[in-house]
């Protein structure tokens, strides 16, 4: 089972050259797919110039400027698809990962019992969210799978994952095009245990440098993350969230084969437990999303990102 990186790009040049100049004196072994969305003219000259980084095996796409999240995510949905190796990963450019906890995630998904697998994440600044919930996510359904992540949970987003999965999540949020932030984060969290169970291991795997964060035409991401109770009584809250619920419940319909009513139905009354202090509010504003109604449309084209790319269904 082969691998490569998916090295999601914008902006923040020093942390680029910084994390290249790192791998390429180490001799990275695994092929790197670099996705630039940036405005900086003089590292796209860089990364052009592969002598520069002579040690390395990479490709370089240079993308239009990420000036919204939906040129983000038409970014994403394009690079994914580049990639031609059975498992991947998505990495930034501020962080580090370990050779040892790659080798490690490779070796876990020979076995079919996982979907996605990472080992311990080390924060250099703040608290280290990753540390609270070690366990693996682990379910016979996609519906058992999504109650545990939400009970347990953190970010998979750096998870090594088999490639279709990694192409199937961002052509479905291609297809949403939510323009929150946290709520893209948290489809890329949920559909990771949609697709198969998860694998969270005590290895080293990654220091994850959470830096200064990328900016949008609207201003910084970092606006995107204001306290939870501030963020579900937003003006926005309420039609992103209906967007998060389409993603996931159209994902645990097409796995578990059950209606997409039900599916809906399953992330709706379970993301209580993502923040139990807060459930009573959270309580008011799912209802109120789910007045709102839903987009069948998008619904129907997310089923057919999943039956295109042959993501497997659940065993009956």
């Amino acid at each position: 089972m082969n691998f490569s990186i998916l090295l999601v790009l914008k902006d923040r040049s020093r942390y680029t050259k910084r994390l290249m100049n790192k791998w390429n004196s180490e001799k990275f072994p695994y092929k790197i797919w670099i996705a630039d969305g940036g405005k900086d003219d003089a590292i796209a000259s860089v990364l052009s110039d592969k002598s520069n980084f002579s040690n390395l095996d990479y490709e370089y796409m240079r993308y239009p400027f990420d000036a919204t999240l939906q040129d983000f995510h038409n970014k994403m949905a394009s690079a994914v698809m580049k990639i031609d190796t059975d498992t991947t990963m998505l990495m930034d450019n501020d962080d580090f990962i370990e050779v040892d906890g790659i080798n490690r995630c490779v070796e876990i998904l020979k076995d079919n019992s996982y979907c996605s697998a990472r080992g311990l994440m080390q924060t250099v600044y703040g608290d280290n969210m990753y540390e609270l919930y070690p366990d693996s996510i682990i379910g016979s359904s996609a519906a058992e799978r999504v109650i545990k992540q939400t009970q347990q949970f953190h970010s998979n987003w750096h998870n090594v994952a088999r490639t279709k999965y990694i192409q199937a999540m961002w052509k479905i949020i291609k297809i949403a095009n939510p323009q929150n932030f946290r709520i893209v984060e948290q489809s890329t969290c949920y559909l990771n245990t949609v697709f198969g169970n998860s694998y969270r291991g005590d290895f080293p795997w990654m220091h994850h440098g959470q830096s200064e964060r990328i900016q949008l035409s609207s201003g910084t991401l970092q606006s995107h993350f204001p306290s939870q109770q501030e963020w579900i009584n937003s003006g926005y809250w309420l039609e992103e969230f209906n967007k998060l619920t389409e993603m996931v419940g159209a994902a645990i319909s097409y796995h578990d084969g059950v209606s997409i009513e039900d599916g809906l139905k399953i992330f709706r009354e379970c993301y209580h437990f993502k923040l139990p202090e807060l459930k009573d509010l959270l309580d008011i504003r799912v209802s109120q999303a789910f007045k709102l109604g839903y987009n069948y449309n998008k619904i129907d084209q997310m089923l057919q990102v999943m039956q295109e790319l042959n993501i497997e269904k659940a065993k009956t």
